[in-house]
């Protein structure tokens, strides 16, 4: 019998909640990959078709919770009509929303996900890639409205985006203020900030900056009544 990709999306949910219980009761080396499928109720097998260590059902809880916190957006009314600051704000809301009540859990794993040497780089890929997603579609969106100007290696913004969103995940797994009080001002501050840089043009006037002492740089080496030009020169006729 075939298994629907809709069974088979509610069993890969079914193993990670699973096993981020019995990483929360006991501890992550402890759980054995068997433990976890005679738990979630499948065969010692069977749980190999969806995952094929524990490493991959970590990065999995994440990636779920970031696509929850993608799904949730489709909930908020007007939000189509939402700048892109808002828009960043409700994802970030979101995507601690989900992890709130393991968060116990987020905390003891996000360490071993992001610092240890045994999650490689691309290995943590999906994270980003579910967050990505939609954060292209706000960036996209906020360029074509002119909320934001347009700007040299602007691709990277996604990326960088996303990597702010990690970066205040773990701001809020070390926050033990009351409601998380110290994450939200976080959140308000540095996006503000943010937004303010894309707005004020100041990232343009750099990169003409930068580009401008390049080039200056360049002419300065290269011109014939240089020091270095004639060095070059002087070296290359002793040769």
């Amino acid at each position: 019998m075939k298994i629907s990709q809709k069974d088979k999306a509610l069993t890969k949910r079914r193993i990670v909640k699973t096993a981020v219980e019995l990483f929360s009761e006991s501890s992550y080396q402890k759980v054995s990959m068997r433990t976890i499928a005679r738990t979630a109720k499948i065969g010692d097998a069977t749980i190999y078709k969806y995952f094929p260590s524990k490493e991959k059902i970590l990065i999995s809880y994440y990636e779920l919770c970031a696509e929850d916190a993608v799904l949730a957006l489709k909930k908020v009314e007007g939000f189509e009509n939402f700048t892109l600051q808002e828009k960043l704000q409700v994802l970030i809301d979101n995507y601690l929303e989900s992890m709130l009540s393991d968060r116990e859990f987020v905390t003891e794993s996000f360490v071993l996900i992001f610092q240890s040497p045994m999650f490689l780089f691309s290995d943590v890929n999906p994270i980003r890639k579910e967050l990505q997603s939609a954060i292209v579609d706000f960036l996209e969106t906020a360029f074509k409205n002119e909320e934001i100007a347009e700007f040299p290696f602007q691709s990277v913004l996604p990326d960088v985006i996303c990597e702010y969103i990690i970066g205040v995940l773990y701001f809020w797994i070390n926050d033990e203020s009351e409601e998380f009080h110290e994450t939200g001002q976080f959140i308000d501050m540095t996006l503000s900030l943010g937004m303010s840089l894309l707005n004020s043009g100041i990232i343009n006037r750099t990169t003409d900056f930068v580009g401008f002492m390049l080039k200056s740089q360049m002419y300065r080496v290269m011109n014939p009544q240089n020091g270095f030009f004639k060095n070059m020169m002087n070296l290359r006729s002793t040769k």
